[in-house]
């Protein structure tokens, strides 16, 4: 029964995800979408069971995200500035890698906070140091909050 629920937690976000992306009813993407959800879900299960790494975390992770959609708001803004600034300027911006403090453990964490930071279009994780403490983060225009979880 441990392995049923993650594979059918797995299962149905796949399907629905091939279903999204999709964007046909018809019946062939139906089967479609169930056949690779079946393969993608049971190889899933298998590495997570093979695995010695916990990837749960906790719920209040998911809270600290809550400004992740309106950040990517301002970063498109941000963006759209830096372009024009070197359109004028006939410079390239470049950006820069940043090594942030980062002290988690668990890997579920990790990832979490490494998808959620990501979604930003200024700021991106590139990953996080073995040692458990550092994110290195590569920020196209300096601004703190784009990495925001991290």
């Amino acid at each position: 029964m441990k392995h049923v629920l993650p594979w059918l937690a797995g299962w149905l976000a796949l399907f629905w995800l091939w279903m999204l992306l999709a964007g046909d009813w018809s019946h062939t993407e139906l089967v479609a979408a169930a056949a690779a959800a079946t393969l993608a879900a049971t190889i899933g299960e298998v590495a997570r069971s093979q695995a010695a790494v916990r990837a749960g975390f906790p719920p209040a992770w998911i809270a600290k995200a809550w400004s992740v959609p309106a950040m990517v708001f301002v970063d498109f803004a941000i963006l759209m500035w830096a372009l024009v600034r070197s359109a004028f300027r006939r410079e390239v911006v470049r950006g820069e890698f940043v090594r942030r403090p980062f002290r988690v453990d668990d890997a579920g964490v990790r990832a979490w906070v490494g998808l959620a930071a990501t979604y930003s279009p200024n700021a991106y994780v590139v990953g996080f140091d073995t040692d458990g403490e550092t994110a290195l983060v590569h920020d196209l225009v300096r601004n703190r909050s784009s990495e925001s979880p991290v």
